[in-house]
């Protein structure tokens, strides 16, 4: 790797506006602060220095520069973090610096598999009618097939095996990709994963590389799943996938709202007829991870599961998700067929489908009328199962306007008095404390943001403003030394490795970035070095303190002992 040109690239971006594509920054001392784009968060804990260009998250401790930041917010490798950056800035990268290593290595292999099998894909889906005439059946246009590259698994059990082979992909690429499998009897085999089946591939958002496929069985097989994804390999992580995103994402920003639906032949459908905001999950409920993903997008996250019980669940689940993560929940109801892809097999629909979407409901109100309409008529008791449903999703919703509005809301559904109701939700919360899943998650992190101790905002302020205090904390003066004896433990040896100049660990850069950042977002930009310097004072005089008490606390314990033994 070329260091000059990796230098020149991080000078050249921002990564206040590289942060700030991904969440919002509000000015904080020297710094910005926000909420972290990685984990679901309700006080800021994510800081980013303007001044130093590296970012700190308080609530998981670590923190790094912005190439950094771009490895973990796309799941990207060194490599491909600084391909992403060098095209934001607008740079050449060199010939001389080399990005891959194994593992980018790897990817391209199964990228380069991946387009492979499609071509094969393509060609047995000609060759065969009953393929054919299954996509003929289900409505999609030549357009639609060609533009999602669907394709047929072939009738032969290793015949995309065979077909790789001869390409020169080797039996390991081929497992590891997830297209083909070794039989686990008989002579163990290579067996292709998908014949028998329909084939979509599924693409990776930014770039649109094959990075697995989904299969539908044509051949009616007992025992055998209707559908199969590809596993997990080293381009595929299915809790973090959206199918149909590579397509959708513009639609998704333009119009300011995502359809989420269960099927990925829904959403072949769904764009086919106009509807290019539409992705679904890839085999697995929906995620906190797929949630932000579509954040940066928008908010505004529309569910449009099956009918039947399973899609019912979803929605619930869903919906109880999307409030957690801050997101805008609404519902989309045909109430006609199981699923969206049948509903616009029928001609016309697409007209009752678009005056459905504009007229979408939130989804609180969406529950409070379902729940109102199977609860309230049972009398007195039904009532109460009504406010126990309602309010299990109102105490999720963040937003204090809305949970007045919807006490109002069910007020006029009981005819009693808006009090009253804030007084049964109160009882409500106090005796469902219980937190979700993702709450428990949310709350260790939120504990762990934690105001630092005297010795530690110590070394951040020293450290942070090292350009002024270098010459206070020279190694050959006397005043480093006698600062270091106020010290004990990680903040004596942190400190003494900066002032001496000795190698500290990438973690140990980590805490130290924290503890800069900590103290940089108490200050404002440009302040006095005279106010610098009292500060310094105020710090020592209060750490000496702190050591004079230590001892004398150490020599009254040692005189007890002394007693004690008489």
């Amino acid at each position: 790797m070329n260091d000059r040109f990796v230098e020149d690239l991080k000078n050249r971006v921002n990564l206040v506006e590289i942060v700030g594509k991904y969440t919002e920054l509000k000015k904080s001392g020297k710094n910005f602060m926000c909420r972290s784009p990685f984990r679901n968060e309700r006080t800021p804990s994510f800081s980013v220095s303007p001044d130093k260009q590296v970012w700190y998250d308080f609530g998981a401790s670590e923190g790094g520069d912005v190439i950094r930041f771009v490895e973990k917010i796309e799941n990207l490798s060194f490599g491909e973090a600084i391909e992403f950056l060098a095209d934001i800035a607008g740079m050449e990268i060199p010939k001389n610096v080399k990005l891959e290593g194994p593992s980018q290595q790897a990817k391209k292999d199964i990228y380069a598999l991946h387009e492979k099998a499609v071509e094969y894909f393509a060609t047995e889906l000609k060759n065969d009618p009953k393929a054919s005439a299954y996509l003929k059946k289900r409505g999609y246009s030549a357009k639609a097939i060609k533009d999602w590259n669907l394709g047929y698994g072939g009738e032969a059990k290793d015949g995309l095996t065979k077909f790789l082979l001869k390409a020169g992909f080797s039996e390991a690429m081929i497992s590891q990709s997830g297209v083909a499998f070794e039989r686990s009897f008989g002579d163990k085999s290579m067996m292709d994963r998908f014949w028998g089946r329909v084939m979509i591939p599924i693409c990776e958002p930014r770039n649109s590389d094959i990075i697995a496929f989904s299969g539908r069985d044509i051949l009616e097989r007992e025992k055998v799943g209707k559908y199969v994804n590809s596993p997990e390999n080293p381009v595929y992580n299915k809790s973090a996938t959206l199918f149909g995103l590579d397509k959708a994402r513009k639609s998704i920003r333009d119009k300011d709202y995502v359809i989420l639906v269960e099927g990925n032949f829904d959403v072949v459908t769904m764009h086919d007829k106009g509807f290019d905001m539409t992705v679904a999950t890839c085999g697995t409920s929906l995620t906190e991870d797929h949630l932000r993903i579509l954040q940066r997008l928008t908010k505004n996250i529309v569910l449009a599961f099956d009918n039947d019980v399973a899609g019912k669940k979803a929605t619930l689940r869903s919906v109880e998700m999307c409030l957690e993560m801050d997101c805008n929940p609404f519902i989309l109801s045909t109430d006609e067929g199981k699923d969206l892809d049948e509903f616009l097999q029928t001609k016309g629909n697409e007209k009752v489908l678009q005056k459905n979407i504009d007229e979408k409901q939130n989804a609180l109100e969406f529950l409070l009328e379902r729940f109102a309409t199977k609860f309230i008529p049972l009398g007195i008791e039904g009532q109460k199962q009504f406010l126990a449903h309602f309010f299990y999703f109102l105490q999720i919703c963040p937003r204090p306007i809305e949970v007045d509005h919807f006490l109002g809301e069910l007020a006029k559904k009981l005819n009693t008095g808006k009090s009253v109701l804030q007084d049964e939700f109160a009882k409500h919360q106090k005796a469902n404390q219980k937190p979700s899943a993702v709450q428990k998650k949310l709350q260790p992190e939120e504990n762990e943001v934690k105001n630092l101790s005297i010795e530690e905002s110590f070394v951040g302020f020293v450290l942070s403003n090292w350009d002024t205090f270098a010459p206070t904390f020279h190694p050959e003066g006397e005043a480093a030394e006698k600062i270091l004896d106020l010290l004990n433990g990680h903040t004596q040896t942190l400190l003494r490795k900066k002032i001496y100049g000795q190698k500290i660990s990438e973690a140990q850069a980590d805490t130290l970035r924290g503890w800069e950042l900590y103290n940089d977002n108490l200050y404002g930009a440009d302040i006095d070095v005279k106010i610098l310097k009292e500060d310094l004072v105020t710090f020592v005089q209060q750490l000496t303190a702190i050591s004079m008490k230590k001892q004398r606390e150490e020599q009254a314990e040692e005189v007890r002992k002394k007693l004690g033994k008489r």
